[in-house]
């Protein structure tokens, strides 16, 4: 503090602005360095939320509604994520919880089953928050109690989706810190991708930003029929040369821009993608959680060198998500660079 003192504090004269880079006070000012613009540098804290009664059977009314086709069990559901939760610790990542109420939910229904999913409500790049706007009415205010967390934790809120932008963090897959996947679905429209490219770009020096069409549903919810909602259902990033994919799912013109940056791709086949074997979650590079129903891919991986964490996430995977759904990243160390 002395050397600032000194520096900007010249006796018996009015103070002048500081004019010095956002990214080099930000600690200063925010206590920490936010920021989690990779997938595979060092995963320092995340964000989690327990599941509660908003996972209750009885309150999930109408299954196709909420988009589950099997209603989680609940006590198994929280057992599975303290499960999940302490492998997280054992690799010395923070955890902190969203605190939301019991049942979570929001102003168009009585229970929202997937606010366990802590990466859709927004997204931590270089500097702070970018808050999602949630696009199913059953998602709506999981932004919200994200933010106010987040806020609370100290980071600082950078910017929230609006206008009519639509915007889940689940549809943002980092290759390094330059360069961002952002899948357009049902979930993510065009207009809340390039309101969120523009902060990345701006304020997080992002470099390319690909936009991937991703099929979705019109009525028929039974998989693959229902298509996906979020990138990270059929994208996974183990490290800065190397991806999980399912390729049915994404556009050939994709496959073809990952191959031209000399990443190896791992097809996943279609019985574990429905196990969510691309929704990876990495602690570093080539080390990753990934369900623990996906044998094959696993053994696909661990040919490549990687470090494979198995953690049974089955209920989880009943509302369409695995490990990287359940981590809302909020620091991670920067990564390999392409």
């Amino acid at each position: 503090m002395e050397e600032y003192l000194e520096k900007y504090h010249e006796v018996n004269k009015p103070a002048r602005p500081v004019v010095e880079s956002y990214h080099d006070e930000l600690e200063r000012l925010w206590g920490r360095k936010w920021g989690a613009q990779s997938e595979v540098g060092k995963l320092r804290s995340v964000l989690v939320h327990r599941p509660g009664l908003e996972l209750h059977g009885d309150l999930i009314d109408d299954p196709v509604w909420y988009g589950i086709l099997k209603k989680p069990d609940l006590q198994k559901a929280q057992e599975q994520h303290d499960a999940f939760v302490d492998i997280l610790k054992k690799e010395g990542v923070e955890i902190h919880y969203l605190n939301a109420p019991s049942p979570a939910h929001g102003p168009y229904s009585k229970a929202n089953p997937r606010i366990w999913a802590t990466r859709d409500p927004g997204v931590v790049i270089n500097g702070g928050a970018i808050i999602s706007r949630m696009a199913l009415p059953w998602r709506k205010k999981d932004e919200v109690f994200w933010a106010r967390r987040v806020a609370e934790l100290g980071c600082p809120i950078l910017y929230t989706v609006n206008g009519k932008g639509t915007f889940e963090g689940g549809n943002v897959v980092w290759i390094d810190p330059k360069h961002v996947c952002i899948g357009e679905s049902i979930r993510t429209n065009a207009e809340g991708i390039a309101q969120v490219s523009r902060i990345m770009r701006e304020v997080g020096g992002v470099e390319e930003v690909i936009t991937v069409p991703i099929p979705g549903y019109l009525e028929n919810l039974e998989w693959p029929a229902g298509g996906w909602a979020h990138l990270d259902t059929i994208f996974g990033i183990a490290d800065v040369d190397l991806a999980l994919v399912y390729p049915p799912g994404l556009p050939y013109s994709f496959i073809e821009k990952l191959l031209s940056y000399k990443i190896t791709l791992i097809e996943v086949p279609p019985e574990e993608a429905a196990k969510e074997a691309c929704n990876i979650v990495a602690l570093e590079p080539r080390k990753f959680i990934m369900n623990a129903e996906c044998p094959v891919t696993r053994k696909k991986a661990e040919r490549e060198g990687a470090d494979v964490i198995e953690a049974d996430l089955s209920e989880f995977v009943k509302s369409g998500g695995a490990p990287h759904c359940a981590t809302g990243p909020l620091i991670r160390d920067p990564g390999p660079f392409l």
